[in-house]
């Protein structure tokens, strides 16, 4: 290179080269808290318009917004926080993508060379903390590393299965020149899903066409290859019934006319008796989760032949040995399955679907009381689904609320499900669903969680009013822990033990931050509260003070 070379060379800070890395993978927000070691990125996202950078009042509900952000838009997503508690604050929200696949990359701080290994304030080993809970954890050691390491994070965090990533950086490397490297995603990174063998999808429809009692099983995989149109029109095609796993009912919607619902937990009874009669079960953008199967047979026969689509290999076999594993796109194996059915013109319409879904839903009916004072949380559900638009996007909680609002919530759309797959960290639902609503703002959002996921992340609300994210949040209202309640009175032979407390109104503590706010006591009411709530435009909260002693049931394992 020579000197006229030299010279036209850009150089930028590593923060500047960082901060231009998220635009090339196209991030148009950035969640987080500003401290001393991320301050140089905070200075540059100040001068990119481009990204929108929103202000949390605590860490974990910045990277739990980041994972619902991520969620809902289908995309990577980005949160930055400073070294040390910054760090701890954060990584509960982290977990929650590593055990859901959703690929959030971390960004921090970590305190000055000078100060590690000295004992100094908020000085601790960072990678190794973050390592169990990312698929790559990275300390960056010196500028000429940075733009390497942030094209690395998004390669890692976007492959199968896709997760969260975490990179690092002191302040004395993040404010060094560098010069630019202007590489585009598609130079470092695959973006083209795998296409199955079609001698596998030949294997795979053999076995279908001698099967007496096929069923689908269908993952998030096929909603997040947006896939769910071609999956709905092979199950009319064949006859063959679909049942949708318990994290993601939503993939299957439950008003197709051939949905069973989501299996398992708080399933569907239509989708929970149908399960052990298959004889094959065809398991499409499947990752097996423990709510909708225990991990053990009965919710599907040991006899059943299993086949297990998924564009994550590895995978494959891990729950329940297969008949038949296949790895690649959700898209190309039902595709696959589509010509070789309309080829054969084999139907296998072994269920009355309808009949099934409807006695189902007359048992779910015959269980409500809509006049009982304090409100059965069961018909807290009901009216939640009743209220909410079909187009709506509802976010659940851990807990007693949230299990009962799985077994009532009746799926129109793909995309309108969001819960904390295989974590069921309390407290998250608010702040994900903020993140949700600023990544989907044409579509009304609703929380859902307990009074006690309600005070971990309260403060969220502040954040809600400023930045005008208008999501409504029910909060089931039983002054107590009603999972932990119904686990000692079925465990511990009905010994409480550290599971009551007293709360605010919580409507009103909404109204103090500026949100709209109600109490709701009477059954009555709670209809006309969450569409007031929506019509509101604000954030708003919709305290419904319910039965203690309505708990749903613990399912041995």
């Amino acid at each position: 290179m020579d000197s006229t070379e030299r010279k036209a060379v850009k150089t930028v800070t590593g923060a500047r080269a960082l901060v231009d890395g998220l635009l090339r993978e196209g991030i148009d927000h950035v969640f987080g808290i500003p401290g001393t070691q991320n301050l140089a990125i905070l200075d540059e996202l100040r001068a990119t318009p481009q990204i929108r950078f929103i202000l949390t009042r605590h860490e974990q509900g910045a990277a739990f917004m980041s994972y619902g952000f991520a969620r809902a838009a289908n995309k990577p997503s980005v949160v930055t926080v400073t070294e040390g508690p910054g760090v701890t604050n954060m990584v509960t929200g982290i977990g929650a993508a590593f055990k859901g696949n959703v690929p959030v990359i971390s960004i921090t701080g970590v305190q000055e060379s000078i100060m590690r290994e000295r004992d100094a304030t908020q000085d601790m080993d960072q990678i190794p903390f973050m390592r169990p809970i990312t698929k790559w954890a990275y300390s960056i050691p010196y500028v000429d590393k940075v733009q390497e390491a942030v094209r690395k994070a998004f390669r890692v965090a976007l492959t199968e299965p896709q997760g969260p990533a975490h990179i690092e950086a002191a302040s004395e490397v993040l404010l060094q020149q560098i010069a630019t490297e202007p590489t585009a995603p598609a130079a470092y990174r695959h973006s083209v899903p795998a296409v199955c063998d079609p001698a596998q999808v030949d294997a795979a429809w053999d076995m279908i066409a001698k099967a007496e009692r096929p069923l689908f099983v269908i993952g998030r995989g096929v909603m997040k290859e947006r896939a769910v149109a071609a999956m709905q029109k092979l199950t009319e095609a064949t006859g063959i019934p679909a049942a949708a796993l318990q994290y993601s009912p939503d993939a299957f919607p439950a008003s197709h006319p051939m949905s069973l619902g989501p299996l398992g937990r708080n399933g569907f009874d239509s989708a929970n008796r149908t399960a052990p009669q298959a004889d094959v079960i065809i398991a499409v953008g499947a990752h097996f989760d423990v709510f909708s199967t225990l991990y053990k047979y009965g919710i599907f026969s040991e006899s059943a032949k299993i086949i297990h689509q998924t564009a994550a290999a590895g995978q494959i076999g891990i729950v329940f040995p297969v008949a038949l594993g296949i790895a690649g796109s959700a898209t190309s194996f039902i595709d696959g399955l589509a010509a070789r059915a309309a080829k054969a013109g084999v139907r296998k319409p072994w269920l009355d679907v309808a009949k099934l879904r409807a006695e189902g839903e007359a048992e779910l009916q015959a269980v409500l009381k809509p006049e009982a004072e304090p409100i059965q949380p069961q018909f807290v559900a009901h009216i939640i689904r009743k209220a909410l638009p079909e187009n709506g996007i509802l976010v659940v909680d851990a807990g007693n609320g949230g299990k009962h609002v799985r077994s009532y919530f009746k799926s129109y759309e793909p995309d309108t499900f969001l819960c904390m797959d295989d974590w069921a960290s309390v407290g998250g639902a608010l702040p994900i669903a903020m993140g949700v609503k600023l990544a989907r703002p044409d579509r009304p959002v609703l929380c859902t969680g307990g009074d006690m996921g309600a005070m971990c992340n309260i403060g969220e609300l502040e954040t809600a009013v400023r930045e005008n994210i208008a999501v409504v949040y029910v909060v089931f209202n039983d002054e107590g822990l009603g999972n932990e309640r119904a686990f000692q009175n079925e465990h511990f032979g009905g010994r409480y033990f550290a599971v009551d407390y007293k709360n605010p109104d919580f409507g009103a503590l909404a109204r103090v931050f500026g949100a709209h706010g109600e109490r709701v006591t009477r059954p009555q009411e709670l209809e006309g509260a969450i569409k007031r709530a929506f019509a509101s435009g604000k954030p708003a909260v919709i305290d419904v003070v319910i039965d203690q002693n309505s708990l749903a049931p613990v399912i041995h394992r």
